[in-house]
């Protein structure tokens, strides 16, 4: 099922939505942190982190059928290559979920804004008010973070196994 589109695998085709989608969510979190463009950015935060997430979880899974077809083992430089580039995009998708978990808790609980009359921010206790932004930019950072080291592995597999790898984290 996650393996092919036609005769192109899905694995080399996904992975563009992820590279995207994750950045695109970092980028709503920031702008949703602050309450001057949170308004804006709570529906659209909502969207593509949860899609990002999802396509996370295509791309493993696309990924382990690519390295099932081409029958790659560890034990040499592409195959050991694999395996963390598989143990990384495993813990990014497990980030992506509480990603999204913390990100819809913001959607969804955190006031729209200071001019909004519904809900007067002074009132929201401050864990939801200042710990739950707070704890989206930090998680958004950290998935930013990952998925930079995920194709990093991924593409020194690809283009330069036995060289090392751009970022050395």
């Amino acid at each position: 099922m996650f393996d092919k589109i036609g005769n192109l695998p899905l694995h080399p085709l996904v992975i563009h939505a992820a590279v995207v989608g994750i950045p695109l969510a970092v980028l709503l979190a920031f702008l949703f942190a602050f309450p001057r463009t949170r308004a804006w950015a709570r529906w659209p935060l909502a969207i593509v982190v949860v899609g990002a997430t999802a396509v996370t979880f295509v791309a493993r899974q696309s990924g382990l059928a690519l390295e099932t077809n081409l029958g790659i083992k560890p034990g040499n430089p592409v195959g050991t290559l694999i395996a963390k580039h598989y143990q990384l995009g495993n813990q990014l998708l497990y980030i992506m979920i509480v990603f999204s978990i913390v990100a819809l808790l913001n959607v969804f609980l955190v006031s729209r804004s200071t001019a909004d009359t519904t809900t007067d921010e002074s009132t929201q206790p401050a864990i939801i008010r200042v710990v739950l932004p707070i704890a989206l930019l930090i998680v958004a950072v950290v998935a930013l973070v990952w998925v930079v080291r995920v194709g990093d592995l991924g593409a020194t597999a690809v283009w330069n196994p036995t060289g090392p790898p751009m970022i050395p984290f």
